[in-house]
């Protein structure tokens, strides 16, 4: 009887896959997302089969629409970070795996491997930089190992290495040296960077937080509550900006009601 259901196609698919017909399987698959396009296991089976053929972008494609129908199978993050790692993107294929459910032995082991080429792709690509991108991209290698003084260092020597303090990449240096400084409990670092930033990009989201989360501490709660409004206009379910406006719109009706000025 001819195949009718999704379910028959990916049998059909999974019988080609044993004698190692990835061609075939390939075809017979796709006739099963025809019946049922968001079939997660028939995608994840075709996902394979791509891989063995070669076509790894379209692989690539149907493991990452697999992760997003099934976020509790790993499996599609297996073979999402296996095509990855084929296509000679380590980070991007730890990334994957870092974000997949649960524990499994295979991803786990995966990422082992993955690490140290992650590492080494990391440094060529920094290597074929030149002048302050480079001197950022080794201070974001700190960063992330939580060397901060040290990423403050290289964050200040590459906007000395900028023509335009108010250029993209000067102004991203700056970011960077405010989460340097947030690392580092210096809130009026935070500030000054994050004012800097936003006198020239208004809207950049992350110096607004930043800048947030510093001006609280520093008991600039009316700025802080203006920061936070301003987030939520741009990201209205922004968490953190919400509880800053629950907490310090109290504090500063409050604050208001006794005659005071809360930290403007």
């Amino acid at each position: 009887m001819a195949p009718t259901t999704a379910e028959d196609w990916k049998t059909l698919g999974n019988e080609a896959v044993k004698k190692g017909d990835h061609a075939t399987a390939y075809e017979k698959y796709t006739e099963g997302l025809k019946v049922e396009p968001d079939h997660a296991m028939i995608m994840s089976n075709r996902a394979l089969s791509l891989h063995k053929l070669g076509r790894l972008e379209e692989a690539y494609a149907d493991a990452k629409r697999v992760t997003e129908l099934r976020p509790d199978f790993v499996k599609g993050f297996l073979r999402g970070a296996l095509v990855l790692r084929e296509m000679k993107r380590p980070q991007e294929a730890l990334e994957l795996l870092r974000v997949s459910p649960g524990r499994n032995n295979e991803a786990e082991e995966l990422a082992a491997q993955l690490r140290p080429e992650a590492v080494a792709a990391e440094k060529k690509r920094i290597d074929k930089l030149g002048g302050a991108e480079k001197k950022k991209e080794e201070g974001n290698a700190l960063f992330k190992k939580g060397l901060f003084e040290q990423a403050l260092d290289l964050y200040t020597a590459a906007l000395k290495l900028c023509k335009d303090p108010k250029e993209d990449l000067a102004l991203a240096i700056r970011n960077n040296r405010a989460g340097c400084y947030s690392q580092l409990s210096n809130f009026h670092g935070v500030v000054e960077e994050c004012t800097f930033v936003l006198e020239h990009q208004p809207d950049n989201q992350k110096a607004l937080m930043r800048r947030m989360l510093a001006l609280e501490p520093l008991e600039k709660y009316e700025r802080s509550l203006a920061d936070a409004r301003h987030v939520l206009r741009l990201a209205p379910g922004n968490e953190q900006a919400n509880k800053i406006v629950h907490r310090l719109g109290k504090i500063c009706r409050e604050m208001e009601k006794e005659g005071k000025k809360a930290g403007a």
